[in-house]
């Protein structure tokens, strides 16, 4: 009876044991979740080097965001910080959500008084913005400068975006999506030989007539699409160009990036001597929207596609 009463015992202490471990094995997970959001609240303060070479603090992750340009505010969005948002210029057009947030002015002129009136955590300028980027720093909001000159450059600055706010693993995500997007483009034109690699005029306007030259986005746009830029020996990134220059060159393929129904679009190929032009004998005059091609931002691949299914209609079936 003792016995029976000892292995009774014992199993009733094994049962306890294994609820007990069990109980520990639940907690521990729990612990383990409970560290990453830890970890994930603690990754701030951080500083991190803007793409203006400025060492800039964060305190803590941006609850209240404020872009001073289009490119920048399509960056943000596209890192599902929509609720963050609190003001864009007016010219932040994309995504339609962009639209319903308050302005603070133009690209050119931000409204300094708007921004502060706002209470931004975290202001995203560029470049252009030095002396609003001064003033803002002197009122101690803190500025992360944008400005990526090319297409990896667009893909870091995504990046540091991310990192700056919070939003490191989305940032990750979308990049690697473009960058798999750029390869399969790259992997049906890297391998063409010069001569099978279509001479393009790109029109940026018409009076006078300028297109994108070298360190443009749009030289890299065209090379990476397999194609030859016109312009792509000129001096500037956004040359102007005599209209006997392109006649003479004689290019395959014109892109263009003025809106559906003007009359610009029809006078290309009503130009005086430009009606031998390979391009408009063989009607391949082609419209983009400038807004993926100007704007440094996630679009940029969407521009790329476009461009190879203009110069390769062959190759992106």
């Amino acid at each position: 009876m003792n016995r029976n009463k000892t292995v009774i015992v014992v199993a009733a202490l094994l049962i306890i044991l294994i609820a007990v471990l069990t109980a520990g094995c639940g907690q521990t997970q729990l612990t383990k979740v409970n560290d990453n959001d830890k970890e994930q609240s603690q990754e701030f303060p951080k500083t991190i080097v803007d793409d203006m070479g400025r060492e800039v603090v964060i305190n803590k992750q941006p609850q209240r965001i404020v872009s001073l340009a289009p490119s920048n505010t399509e960056i943000l969005f596209a890192l599902e910080l929509t609720d963050q948002i609190v003001g864009v210029t007016e010219y932040c057009n994309y995504p339609e959500e962009a639209l319903t947030k308050t302005k603070v002015g133009s690209f050119s002129e931000p409204n300094i008084e708007k921004i502060v009136e706002l209470e931004p955590d975290l202001v995203f300028a560029t470049s252009m913005h030095k002396k609003t980027v001064e003033q803002l720093e002197k009122l101690d909001i803190s500025v992360f400068v944008v400005n990526p000159s090319n297409i990896s450059e667009i893909i870091n600055s995504i990046k540091k975006v991310g990192d700056a706010t919070g939003r490191s693993e989305a940032a990750g995500q979308l990049t690697a999506d473009m960058q798999s997007r750029i390869e399969a483009v790259k992997e049906k034109t890297e391998k063409l030989k010069e001569e099978d690699k279509p001479l393009v005029y790109y029109e940026l306007w018409d009076d006078p007539v300028m297109s994108a030259g070298p360190g443009s986005f749009v030289d890299s746009l065209i090379t990476l699409a397999g194609g030859i830029n016109l312009a792509g020996d000129a001096e500037g990134k956004y040359p102007k160009l005599s209209e006997e220059v392109v006649i003479e060159r004689n290019p395959d393929i014109i892109i263009h990036q003025y809106d559906h129904g003007s009359n610009k679009i029809e006078n290309i190929a009503d130009r005086p001597g430009w009606q031998n032009i390979t391009a408009i004998k063989q009607g391949k005059i082609y419209g983009i929207d400038p807004d993926i091609v100007n704007r440094p931002g996630p679009r940029i691949v969407d521009a790329l596609e476009k461009f190879f299914e203009y110069i390769h209609p062959e190759l992106a079936k």
